[in-house]
């Protein structure tokens, strides 16, 4: 198995996943994407599609194979597509360079930049301590601290992966205090519990998982229209804090913790912690003084008309200024996912030839007329999207490699079924980065809590079936009216 292409800052916590390193499988893999390639490029030229969209689908189907098998690096599959496409004839160097300027791509750069400097004043860490001693410490009770947290760190981290590392010690800990050694009810809980609503919440937060700016960067490109910081929190935090409860509640129910609460121990260790950080530090203020800016200007962007990624990369340089800073570039270059940058560059390329040279039209043409969608509604449309995005996740291995392949082609349905872009690659995209919750290997986050030992592969799709199913239920729900009324189509 693979990885998802999410970095965690200098804290995060060493994990080996159970993954497939052999030879002989990564051969293999390499041998299929060839064999994909080659097929298509060979075929004859579909009807309706040019020569160029035909070798960019030849292209795309052995980048999406790389990405399927991770026979080679994701990073390093991202970076063949500029020669590939170079080399073919599809596109000029620089037009195969140029999802790597993409905005979201240092959007990602900034966003992980500032996460560093909240886990390395231990911002992020005081933050979580306060959360669970004001919501208690019995079993049910520390499970939604957790997923509290979660909801809080997703504004301040933007790697879901980063967010797991932090709190992953403390869950281990409360584990342990309550003498849950090996694998048990509360401990399958209280993991799945820290990664799962980790995974949802960041759903309706543009900047906490990397799958939201990429959609934003793909629906820029085809419609001209920039999804502000303001108008995904809008759209997607609602659904996105619903299903997040109702995730916790799901896992409260599937799987009851088995122990006894000992409050008391549990809340002497969190003090104990607490007390060790000493009191909120200089460095602590300004690191929150940053981000309170950065995320007032990302709410106010409708009023000041200032672009995201420019909010972002202007609001952490103070972050490195003599004096007032809080961290050395050392500390950020420790922090920032260099594979996360290349993999999105990669991937938004790769959309934008297939959007160009009309490969994802006819992609998307095919598959609409294919599904019988030919004069269903909008709503009907989008349903029907958001269920084959979600149940996709099945093959995926990681979130960002999936919104890189599949949106190109969602917003070529868009067009196909004559309705907006933004209310199409919108839902699907939110489905993308918040509901990998099918198998444990969908996302690192949760590879990372597979590897603690305490959980068993069938764990995850006993309550990811159902959580899937009920997200599908509401964000539909959300497009037959909440969306509808706020004119996203």
């Amino acid at each position: 198995m693979g990885v998802d292409a999410q970095g965690a800052p200098p804290t995060a916590i060493a994990a080996t996943p159970p993954q497939n390193d052999h030879a002989s499988h990564k051969l293999a893999g390499v041998a299929a994407a060839v064999l994909v390639a080659a097929a298509v490029w060979l075929a004859p030229t579909p009807t309706g599609l040019t020569l160029l969209g035909h070798k960019a689908i030849a292209l795309f189907g052995c980048i999406f194979v790389l990405y399927l098998t991770e026979a080679v690096p994701l990073a390093v599959a991202s970076l063949l597509v500029v020669p590939a496409a170079a080399m073919s004839g599809i596109t000029t160097v620089k037009g195969a360079l140029e999802g790597f300027s993409a905005p979201s791509a240092y959007l990602i750069v900034g966003a992980f930049v500032l996460a560093t400097a909240m886990v390395k004043t231990h911002l992020a860490e005081r933050i979580t301590y306060l959360i669970l001693l004001r919501i208690g410490s019995a079993p049910t009770r520390v499970t939604l601290g957790v997923t509290l947290v979660n909801i809080a760190l997703a504004f301040l981290v933007p790697s879901s992966t980063a967010r797991t590392a932090i709190l992953l010690p403390e869950c281990l800990s409360i584990l342990a205090l309550y003498g849950t050694a090996g694998r048990s009810p509360f401990a399958v809980n209280l993991l799945l519990t820290l990664t799962m609503t980790n995974a949802t919440i960041g759903a309706g937060i543009l900047t906490a998982t990397v799958p939201n700016p990429v959609t934003v960067e793909f629906v820029a490109k085809a419609s001209g229209h920039t999804i502000t910081y303001a108008e995904w929190l809008l759209y997607g935090f609602p659904p996105a804090l619903l299903m997040t409860f109702v995730t916790w509640a799901v896992i409260q129910r599937v799987f009851p913790p088995e122990v006894v609460a000992r409050s008391s121990e549990i809340d002497g260790t969190i003090r104990t912690n607490l007390t060790k950080l000493g009191r909120t530090s200089s460095a602590e203020w300004r690191t929150l003084f940053i981000f309170a800016l950065i995320t007032i200007l990302w709410a106010t962007q409708g009023l000041t008309g200032l672009d995201t990624t420019v909010v972002c990369l202007a609001g952490i340089v103070p972050l490195f200024l003599p004096k007032f800073g809080v961290m050395t570039w050392a500390d950020a270059n420790k922090g920032v996912s260099w594979q996360v940058l290349l993999v999105a560059g990669g991937g938004i390329s790769l959309g934008d030839i297939l959007l160009k040279t009309g490969a994802a039209g006819w992609l998307a043409n095919s598959i609409f007329h294919g599904l019988g969608l030919t004069g269903a509604s909008a709503l009907v449309v989008i349903v029907v999207v958001m269920l084959i995005v979600q149940y996709l996740h099945l093959i995926f291995v990681g979130t960002t490699a999936m919104a890189t392949a599949l949106l190109p082609i969602v917003l070529a349905m868009a067009d196909t079924a004559n309705i907006s872009t933004v209310a199409l690659a919108l839902p699907a995209g939110m489905i993308i980065g918040g509901y990998p919750l099918l198998m444990f290997y969908n996302t690192l986050p949760s590879i990372i809590v597979y590897g603690t030992g305490r959980l068993s592969v069938g764990d995850f799709p006993k309550v990811g079936i159902a959580i899937c199913a009920l997200a599908c239920l509401v964000y539909a729900g959300c497009a037959a009216t909440y969306w509808r009324w706020l004119g996203l189509y």
